[in-house]
């Protein structure tokens, strides 16, 4: 872990995809779906895994580099409808997450989801895998104008709990969620388990980056 200092923390706001849960090779089998649903090739996982983080259509214009936005608009409809049903196939919880969201609960500290995607997979998600009941507001990547890294989410997760942005923390995988925080004058802490290793989080300037969820409960007091 960079850093080894506590946070005081009265709001806490996770990323989703890489964060909370491993949804890789669900998101990877939709890519794929949707490749071949149009003519394309199919893509490694590996390869599919490193441009997710932006939203779905990001995802598919960097996968599709020579559609049209009128393709990509095709492409997205097709994955989403790909996603709806197959949310949880694959998706399972990181290790650490129950345990440490049980003990922030019980500290009384209010959490947050602000993730860039689409929210109604994103409420789904959470039900199913029983994570909803922990979080005061979830925003995806459709619930206002400007997603991750634009601060926008995380400045109304702020506003809407009452928090104060120096008070609080955004925990993600991406340099989109560093860049977020930082921008919402917000605590940035990276995880490098998940889809985008510790060096892009450094990049990205990261507060501080932890290799296991758990280490959590030592740094937010």
């Amino acid at each position: 872990m960079a850093g080894q200092k506590q946070i005081d923390a009265e709001l806490i706001i996770f990323d989703l995809d890489g964060t909370l849960i491993d949804s890789s090779e669900d998101i990877a089998w939709c890519a794929n779906k949707t490749l071949h649903a149009i003519g394309e090739a199919e893509m490694p996982v590996d390869v599919i895994v490193g441009h997710i983080g932006w939203g779905v259509r990001p995802l598919l214009e960097k996968l599709l580099p020579a559609k049209s936005a009128q393709e990509i608009d095709v492409a997205r409809g097709l994955f989403l409808g790909f996603y709806e049903g197959h949310l949880v196939v694959k998706t399972r919880i990181y290790p650490g997450v129950v345990e440490t969201l049980d003990h922030f609960a019980r500290l009384g500290k209010p959490m947050a989801v602000v993730t860039n995607k689409p929210y109604s997979l994103s409420v789904g998600i959470l039900e199913r895998l029983g994570l909803s009941g922990y979080f005061k507001i979830v925003l995806g990547g459709d619930s206002v104008a400007n997603k991750k890294p634009h601060p926008e989410p995380v400045e109304k997760v702020i506003r809407d709990l009452s928090a104060r942005p120096e008070r609080s923390v955004l925990v993600g995988d991406s340099p989109v969620d560093c860049e977020a925080a930082v921008a919402a004058g917000a605590h940035s802490i990276g995880v490098s388990y998940g889809f985008r290793g510790a060096k892009e989080l450094e990049d990205a300037g990261c507060e501080m980056i932890i290799d296991d969820f758990a280490a959590l409960k030592g740094i937010l007091v």
